[in-house]
């Protein structure tokens, strides 16, 4: 059983062609249909590449999409 839900990669691509290099876990949330707090042990386990930044996460879309591909 997998822990996410069936998910296009090429979807989550499509909705990440704007112009910041970085998004918010919340966002990470509402693109993967994922639970806030569920996107949050995902950073702090390190299956998700990210980093702090003034104490808030950030993640790069490039770390999101590739893991995306490796995971869903």
């Amino acid at each position: 059983m997998s822990l996410f839900y069936s998910i296009d990669t090429d979807e989550v691509k499509d909705d990440l062609d704007d112009l910041r290099i970085v998004i918010r876990p919340a966002e990470v949330s509402e693109l993967l249909d994922l639970h806030p707090n569920t996107v949050y042990r995902l950073l702090q386990s390190g299956k998700l590449p990210a980093s702090k930044v003034g104490g808030a996460w950030r993640i790069c879309k490039s770390d999101l999409i590739r893991f995306v591909e490796r995971n869903m």
